[in-house]
């Protein structure tokens, strides 16, 4: 039932306001048909039955016709046939009298008409319904024959009945003007968050973008930084890897017999090669298991106290190894700076220079 109240109700037209007027014509064709049906029954207890059916039959078909045409898109149509179906009634009744008082009372069923024209029509169109309805209404008693303004009981009651219509139509167009006023702003609204909708929807397609692409960028340059640290990394072991190197050929020691070590030693001795000069030959010591250590300074310019301590150092420490440490190759000028010092050598054997210590030795 619901499904087919929807295709009933579907009118071919985007104007939302046709829409709605539309589908308010439909239910209200549906609503008289649905009168007019119950009206058929009625119509059976009167002597004019068969009339009456007929009657009912072509309102019926008329509002039947009413719904096609408002589907098909021409709202404005149907709802004037809506009205004019519904006008014709009231005033046939006038027309020919259909009761001692229809010509008094039945211009009072001409508001209902006004109030339909108030859902299906645009409110500008509510005056010419008031139109239609006096100059019909005034057709209607001139056909019936009825004196205007016979008498005061006439007069006032048709007065009203054109004042009631007056005043019915006027609160109808304001009502309506208020309406479509609260409709368009409605929609106005509705559109605007419409926009806005779309607005952030593509606000949040480019914030997306903008993510994936910075989270895309801060990942390449994440991996530039991973690849630089470990290229760093491998750098520093090579350079470490030369350093050691360097360090071993400033204090190199060789083997000279199975014995025997010599540490041919050039150039200035600062503290860090002092203690490199250390570390290295008890390394040396240790691995070969030599008796002596022969140390050329042959080369070294200068041996100040804290040379001279380092070696003492050495000699002290190799001794506790098993290793007996001697010197050659000190000239006369580093052998002056020794006395002078005050440097006590007397437990290290020294030899004038390298090859004379390894003469005596052999």
């Amino acid at each position: 039932m619901q499904s087919f109240f929807t295709w009933l109700t579907q009118i071919q037209s985007t104007n939302e306001d046709d829409l709605r007027r539309g589908r308010t014509t439909i239910v209200m064709a549906l609503v008289m048909i649905g009168l007019a049906v119950l009206a058929i029954p009625i119509s059976f207890l009167n002597d004019a039955a068969l009339s009456g059916v007929i009657i009912i039959a072509i309102g019926i078909t008329a509002y039947l016709g009413t719904i096609v045409v408002t589907r098909l898109g021409r709202v404005n149509l149907g709802g004037f046939m809506l009205i004019t179906f519904i006008i014709l009634p009231i005033l046939a009744s006038i027309a020919i009298k259909a009761s001692p008082t229809s010509p008094f009372t039945s211009p009072f069923y001409l508001i209902l008409v006004l109030l339909v024209a108030g859902l299906a029509l645009r409110p500008a169109l509510i005056w010419m319904v008031l139109a239609i309805n006096v100059v019909g209404l005034f057709t209607a008693w001139s056909i019936a024959g009825i004196p205007l303004f016979a008498d005061a009981l006439e007069t006032s009651l048709e007065a009203a009945a054109i004042f009631l219509q007056i005043g019915a139509a006027l609160f109808i167009f304001v009502g309506g003007n208020i309406t479509d006023s609260a409709l368009q702003e409605a929609r106005r609204l509705r559109e605007e968050a419409r926009q806005s909708a779309a607005r952030l929807a593509e606000l949040n397609a480019s914030l997306e973008t903008q993510v994936a692409q910075r989270t895309s960028a801060l990942q390449t340059a994440l991996r530039d930084l991973e690849l630089r640290a470990a290229e760093q990394a491998r750098l520093l072991a090579e350079n470490e890897q030369q350093r050691q190197v360097i360090r071993e050929l400033s204090v190199p020691v060789l083997p000279v017999r199975d014995t025997t070590l010599v540490m041919p030693l050039i150039g200035a001795i600062d503290t860090a090669r002092l203690s490199n000069m250390q570390q290295h030959a008890l390394e040396q010591i240790e691995q070969t298991g030599a008796h002596e250590l022969l140390i050329d300074v042959t080369g070294v310019p200068v041996i100040d106290t804290q040379v001279a301590k380092g070696l003492i150092q050495l000699v002290e420490a190799a001794r506790l190894m098993g290793t007996r440490v001697m010197l050659a190759g000190i000239r006369p000028e580093v052998a002056q700076t020794l006395v002078s010092l005050g440097v006590d050598l007397s437990n290290i054997r020294t030899f004038s220079t390298l090859q004379a210590a390894l003469t005596k030795r052999s």
